[in-house]
């Protein structure tokens, strides 16, 4: 009986089956029903576009298109192909809901398989990181234990030896105690070498964690806050990786000259010009490109020497005045001056921007327009 009651509820009206295709023409369906469900449907997949974000396989911009695309599609029964011209997009009403199904599957797997892996890569840094502390902790507690069995020894030594076996057992102490700290320090280096390659599979996730970022409303580029929040990630992940980074501090020659002279929506324009060429200038996605405020701004580069930094600032120097910029008719010809500063381990976030600044402030002394370097970022950072 349970059987036949079953079966009766799943062949009934109200338990239609899930393969059913969806047919405009259904006798239960309305053009009024048919509208509302069209532009339902294109809603969310417009809330699906606007909430996109990058992928292995793509960035958030080209997948807000596609969706974007197959959103008209559904309310105007144009065919998703950019080629194809206004008129046969209007004679063509059919709608592709197959090819909107497989579209959103197809996006959704890859969402899926993109924060399955990237939790996975998170599980395993977090994994090495724990198992590194741990054989840390073990290694050198078996060291120590060593170091205090010498210094027994010598303690016993000089209450009971003569001066020969004294001495022989300082030597011998010396020889171990010596050794025990060499393997220590190789020992050390091995492991943060071990977790610094771990750290260099999740580099490319701090440009993905840049997108939650608040962003400068004229320029578009990451504002103060998030250059704070990054220049301390990117600080730590350099001294775990041993991995090199630089900061640029960029101002624009000159800039009241600018305002004063055209006004405000002018230099407004100019602001907006310059990062945009600073943008294109630094295409890596773990570059970090933010306002610092006013008409300054400041550039984070990670596996990045000083040497390198300095030919990536030649290259933006030339990418800002080789051109003029236009705003309504007006050209302007503008240049920028920049200060670059290597991180140095250990160094406090403000100490790396101040130095940073300081070799922006000679390259504004020296005639603008150029670049300098702040000093010798390979010694050691001494907190005083």
């Amino acid at each position: 009986m349970l059987k036949k009651l079953w079966t009766g509820q799943k062949n009934s009206p109200e338990f239609p089956k899930h393969s059913d295709p969806i047919s405009p023409t259904a006798p239960d369906s309305t053009g009024e029903a048919q509208g509302v469900a069209a532009e339902t449907v294109a809603k969310i997949l417009q809330i699906l576009g606007r909430h996109s974000f990058d992928l292995d396989k793509g960035d958030a911009e080209t997948f807000g298109k596609e969706f974007d695309r197959w959103s008209r599609h559904v309310l105007l029964g144009s065919q998703t192909s950019d080629g194809q011209d206004d008129a046969e997009q209007t004679a063509s009403s059919r709608r592709n809901w197959g090819g909107i199904c497989q579209f959103v599957n197809r996006h959704r797997q890859q969402e899926k398989n993109y924060v399955v892996n990237g939790f996975n890569v998170l599980r395993d840094v977090i994994w090495t990181f724990t198992r590194t502390v741990s054989q840390a902790f073990t290694q050198d507690t078996d060291t120590d234990v060593h170091m205090q069995a010498h210094i027994g020894r010598l303690r016993s030594a000089v209450a009971t030896k003569s001066p020969d076996e004294l001495k022989r057992e300082v030597l011998a102490a010396a020889e171990g105690l010596s050794q025990l700290l060499e393997d220590r320090t190789e020992q050390q280096r091995a492991r943060m070498e071990s977790l610094g390659t771990k750290l260099r599979e999740v580099e490319e996730d701090l440009g993905h964690a840049k997108k939650q970022m608040t962003l400068d409303s004229l320029t578009q580029l990451y504002n103060r806050a998030a250059l704070d929040e990054q220049i301390e990630r990117v600080g730590a992940l350099s001294v775990l990786s041993s991995s090199p980074a630089c900061v640029m501090m960029i101002d624009i020659d000159h800039f009241k000259n600018v305002n004063d002279t055209y006004g405000h929506r002018t230099g407004d324009s100019v602001i907006a010009e310059v990062a945009k060429r600073t943008v294109l200038a630094f295409p890596r996605k773990i570059d970090f490109v933010a306002r610092y405020g006013g008409e300054e701004f400041a550039v984070i580069v990670q596996n990045t020497t000083l040497e390198d930094a300095k030919g990536m600032s030649d290259r933006l120097l030339t990418a800002i005045r080789q051109d003029c910029m236009v705003h309504e008719g007006l050209e302007l010809w503008v240049t920028v001056s920049i200060g670059v500063a290597g991180y140095i381990p250990g160094e406090p976030p403000g100490g790396w921007i101040e130095r940073a600044d300081q070799a922006l402030y000679r390259a504004k002394q020296n005639g603008r327009n150029q670049m300098c370097l702040a000093g010798d970022s390979q010694s050691t950072f001494v907190e005083v």
